[in-house]
């Protein structure tokens, strides 16, 4: 080989190598790993395999994906049912995922068994939380869920939220991450089967407080806090099948 040419291949190489030691943890699928208090990883799993078998029987026009925020629409049932049950919709939310357990979900059986109309993200909190992930970083995670769904349901729409504000006062650092990664995730919607809905603000009081009526632990919505939601979101439901 000429030196030249060995020298060429060695920096490529390097290149590769590097390219993917830096991507972010975000967008790289595992399964979860960290045991919560309130949830065993025998649970998780669990969860998922639940999820799975649901997959497989299931004619959902609209599927929620993302974390505790999701799953605990449960807590809402009777808003759930009023509102979304209609729309035969399905919810594979998993508390306490980050944007790299929903992606392992994806990849392995939560996916390929559905062809919904209409997919609904929220995703990306625990990265902060968890992971103490940048603005950045999180970003690239949700960004690579998005794509994930858009491969995986090729027929659907997503309806891609911005992170909710958590934390009782407005102006903290962790409220400044929600709303540099929420202008990120923003620039998603440049696609067509995308549209970007920032639902936080509904949430908050006119000084920018989380009011305990509407977030008890100023992260997970309560029943009226889901009611809020939902009346943002199933307009854009309803208009997106009837299309």
């Amino acid at each position: 080989m000429k030196p030249w040419i060995f020298v060429l291949t060695f920096l490529m190489l390097c290149v590769t190598g590097y390219a993917t030691a830096a991507a972010p943890i975000s967008t790289q699928p595992v399964p979860r790993t960290k045991q919560f208090p309130w949830m065993s990883l025998s649970t998780w799993y669990q969860k998922h395999s639940d999820d799975v078998r649901v997959a497989e029987q299931s004619r959902a026009r609209v599927i929620f994906l993302g974390d505790s925020i999701t799953d605990m629409w449960d807590h809402a049932q009777s808003v759930w049912d009023r509102e979304f049950a209609p729309f035969q919709a399905a919810n594979f939310g998993i508390g306490g995922d980050l944007t790299q357990n929903l992606l392992w979900r994806l990849d392995h059986g939560a996916i390929d068994k559905l062809n919904p109309d209409v997919v609904v993200i929220l995703i990306g909190v625990n990265n902060f939380l968890h992971n103490d992930a940048s603005a950045r970083d999180t970003f690239a995670g949700v960004q690579a869920v998005v794509d994930r769904a858009l491969q995986g349901y090729p027929n659907a729409h997503i309806v891609l939220h911005g992170i909710f504000p958590y934390g009782e006062k407005a102006g903290t650092p962790e409220r400044e991450r929600v709303e540099a990664t929420n202008k990120l995730i923003k620039t998603l919607a440049d696609n067509p089967r995308v549209d970007y809905y920032d639902f936080g603000p509904v949430f908050l009081q006119d000084d920018g407080r989380i009011s305990k009526s509407i977030m008890a632990d100023y992260l997970h919505p309560t029943e009226r806090g889901y009611e809020l939601w939902a009346e943002q979101l199933s307009p854009v439901l309803s208009r997106l099948l009837k299309k």
